[in-house]
C-alpha cells in the first residue's frame, strides 16, 4: 500500500467527490482525517465496507466557514498524528446568484469555505512537511473556469484563486520535497450538482452531454483516480499542475 503509514486530511469530505477520495486514500493505507460540518454517519458506514489492512478513517468536525477556526484544528492534528503528509482541498458551495445580488457577507462566505480555509490548512500543516522533506496537496478547482456559465461569480472566483495558489505554492514549495496539483472535475453527478440545479437537471444533463467529447457522465471515482495518481510516485515530477478530468469538455 504506497500510503500506508502516512496521514491524509480531506475537506468535504463526506459529500460525494470527498467520500470517493477517502475511501481510495483508506484503501491505500492512509489514515484520513475525514473533516466536514456534518456527516459522521457516512464516515461510519464507509468504514464498514472498507478491506482488511486498509487505513484508517477519522470523523472530524470543522466549519471552514470560519479560517481562524479551520487552521487551529489543522494545527491540533498535524501535531496529534506527527504531520499531515497529503491535503486534498476538496469542500466548496456554490450558490448561484448574479454578481449584483450578492451581499459582501454571502460573497466571504463563498471566498473562506471554498479557498481561503485553504491557505489556513496549508499554514498549518506545511510546517511539519517542510521538516519531513515530503507533502502532497491536491485543490479541487472546476472546468467553471473557462467559463459558459451565469451567476458563478463567487464560485468561480474562489476557484481561480485556489489556481493560483496551486502555481505559486508549487513554485514556493518544490525545494521541500513538497508537490502542489489541482483536479479540475467536469460535471460529475453528485447531491451538490442535484441541490445546484434542481428543477433543471434534465435541461442542464443535456446540456452538458451536447458540450462534452466522451458522451457519458463521469463519476466520483474518476476524480479520485486522478487524485491518487497525482498523489503517487508516477507522479513524482509533475506540480502546479492542473488536470482537467472532464471528459474532454474543455481541451487546452
Amino acid at each position: 500500500m504506497e500510503h500506508a503509514g502516512r496521514t491524509a486530511l480531506v475537506t468535504g469530505a463526506t459529500g460525494g467527490l470527498g467520500v470517493a477520495q477517502s475511501r481510495m486514500l483508506a484503501e491505500a493505507g492512509a489514515r484520513v482525517l475525514m473533516l466536514d460540518v456534518k456527516g459522521e454517519a457516512v464516515v461510519d458506514e464507509l468504514r464498514s465496507t472498507l478491506p482488511e489492512g486498509a487505513g484508517e478513517l477519522v470523523w472530524v468536525a470543522c466549519d471552514l466557514a470560519d479560517p481562524q477556526g479551520t487552521k487551529e484544528r489543522a494545527a491540533a492534528l498535524d501535531a496529534q498524528y506527527g504531520g499531515i503528509d497529503i491535503v486534498v482541498n476538496n469542500a466548496a458551495i456554490n450558490p448561484l446568484k448574479a454578481i449584483d445580488a450578492y451581499d459582501l457577507a454571502e460573497w466571504q462566505r463563498v471566498q473562506d469555505i471554498n479557498a481561503t480555509a485553504c491557505v489556513a490548512i496549508a499554514q498549518a500543516t506545511v510546517p511539519s512537511m517542510k521538516r519531513k522533506g515530503f507533502g502532497q496537496i491536491v485543490n479541487i478547482t472546476t472546468v467553471t473556469l473557462n467559463g459558459g456559465w451565469e451567476d458563478f461569480t463567487a464560485y468561480v472566483g474562489s476557484k481561480g484563486t485556489l489556481l493560483g495558489l496551486t502555481r505559486s505554492m508549487a513554485r514556493e514549495l518544490g525545494k521541500f520535497g513538497i508537490r502542489v496539483n489541482c483536479i479540475s472535475p467536469g460535471a460529475i453527478p453528485t447531491p451538490l450538482e442535484q441541490e445546484v440545479w434542481a428543477d433543471q437537471i434534465d435541461s442542464y444533463v443535456k446540456f452538458l452531454i451536447d458540450h462534452q467529447a466522451l458522451k457519458y457522465r463521469g463519476s466520483a471515482d474518476d476524480i479520485a483516480h486522478a487524485l491518487m495518481f497525482l498523489i503517487s510516485d508516477r507522479a513524482r515530477f509533475v506540480t502546479g499542475h492542473n488536470l482537467s478530468v472532464d471528459g474532454g469538455w474543455w481541451m487546452h
